[in-house]
């Protein structure tokens, strides 16, 4: 068998191979500029891409496809990692992650104390918000009126999903539009 390049995580103790498609790349490549954006203007934090890990002690060391540090937290940005919880992950499911982005990481990334979780899932064409409790656990917070993804850890910050399902995603121009 032949081996190109892989993307994988090793996760307590074992490899999970993860593949992503190009709608994948797309979205991730479209969300990442608008969270960069939105960070950049209001000059609130960073966005990582995928590879960069968040480690938290007696948990796998997950590389979420987008994870967002605000300033209050930079503290946490080491030279290859985080150290802690992000402000924000973001997972877009792919066939073979499904079960691990919507139970595994859910409850990961709640003991993590990550505020808010944003799964996305081209193949349901559906994204949820999910927002940490007073309790540790996640509840899926509710659109607004305009069918939108709000955030609560970033103000101001809301997403039509509808978006994320088109064929083409908006381009640069677009996306600093929809953060100004």
């Amino acid at each position: 068998t032949e081996f190109g390049e892989v993307h994988a995580e090793w996760v307590m103790g074992k490899v999970i191979i993860v593949t992503n498609n190009m709608q994948h790349q797309r979205i991730m490549g479209f969300l990442y500029k608008l969270f960069g954006y939105f960070l950049e203007f209001k000059l609130l934090g960073e966005v990582f891409l995928a590879g960069v890990p968040m480690k938290i002690p007696g948990q796998p060391g997950r590389e979420p496809d987008l994870l967002l540090v605000l300033n209050e937290h930079r503290s946490r940005l080491k030279v290859n990692h985080v150290d802690g919880a992000a402000d924000i992950v973001v997972e877009i499911v792919s066939p073979e992650s499904a079960t691990r982005d919507r139970v595994d990481k859910v409850a990961e990334y709640a003991r993590a104390g990550v505020p808010e979780y944003w799964l996305v899932d081209p193949l349901l064409k559906a994204a949820t918000v999910h927002v940490l409790g007073a309790d540790g656990k996640y509840v899926v917070a509710p659109l607004n009126a305009e069918g939108e993804l709000v955030s609560r850890v970033l103000p101001g910050f809301r997403l039509n999903p509808a978006l994320l399902w088109q064929e083409e995603l908006p381009n640069g121009a677009a996306v600093v539009e929809m953060v100004r």
